[in-house]
């Protein structure tokens, strides 16, 4: 069952977590550390979909946001009857093409970067394959916080799968219950919920993933302030 933190009092990360505490915590990415899910949703995923002539309506429903990208290219495909391989090339770049620019790191993620990987080692898991999650980390200057990356080429499933948050919890050192992840959607929600790593989230616009904890921003004042007492 989801808390919502949006009206409570300032001693909702102690209702919600008693004295436990994080001996690793791993973050998503896209949406979470970076304003990327809007080139994927506006531009990339309608753009591929209308090259090979699918209806976006058609495949709302077989698209939910968070999707591996070697996933969603395997849908539009289907739907499209045009062949996997050249479909997930063509995303790639289309996709590599749109986050090219600047991109936008969310607001509060850089302090609680910093504040979080200070006291407990920190990874990153992202439905990104690796040479991508690489790039945006590090033109966004956020790959130095993380001792862990994991990423579509580290682990056999991508998310809601939980290979991801398994190997990202124990590439720290730490079982997947004694860490904590950030997520945005139900996707990545699924896949934390699914390794038994307790959970926070900042959902995206019409999203409600079950958590043990959701937020509005990584800007909260009272996260900094909890994440301070470890």
């Amino acid at each position: 069952m989801t808390t919502s933190a949006t009206a409570a009092a300032p001693e909702i990360f102690e209702e919600v977590f008693g004295a436990w505490t994080p001996r690793a915590v791993v973050f998503d990415c896209d949406g979470m550390l970076l304003d990327t899910e809007a080139a994927w949703s506006h531009r990339t995923q309608p753009a591929v979909l209308a090259r090979y002539g699918v209806d976006p309506a058609a495949a709302e429903d077989a698209l939910p946001l968070g999707l591996t990208v070697q996933d969603a290219s395997k849908v539009i495909a289907d739907l499209a009857g045009a062949p996997y391989e050249e479909v997930l090339e063509v995303t790639r770049e289309r996709f590599r093409a749109d986050v090219a620019g600047d991109l936008e790191v969310l607001p509060g993620v850089r302090e609680v970067l910093a504040a979080t990987s200070a006291r407990v080692p920190i990874a990153c898991a992202s439905n990104s394959w690796h040479e991508m999650l690489e790039d945006k980390l590090r033109r966004a200057g956020l790959r130095d916080f993380f001792e862990a990356l994991e990423s579509t080429d580290t682990v056999e499933r991508g998310k809601p799968f939980p290979d991801m948050y398994e190997a990202g919890a124990r590439a720290l050192g730490a079982e997947p219950a004694q860490a904590l992840a950030f997520e945005d959607s139900h996707t990545g929600a699924s896949a934390a919920r699914a390794a038994g790593l307790r959970l926070i989230t900042i959902p995206q616009a019409g999203e409600a993933p079950p958590a043990d904890l959701s937020l509005t921003t990584l800007a909260d004042p009272r996260l900094l302030s909890w994440i301070e007492t470890w």
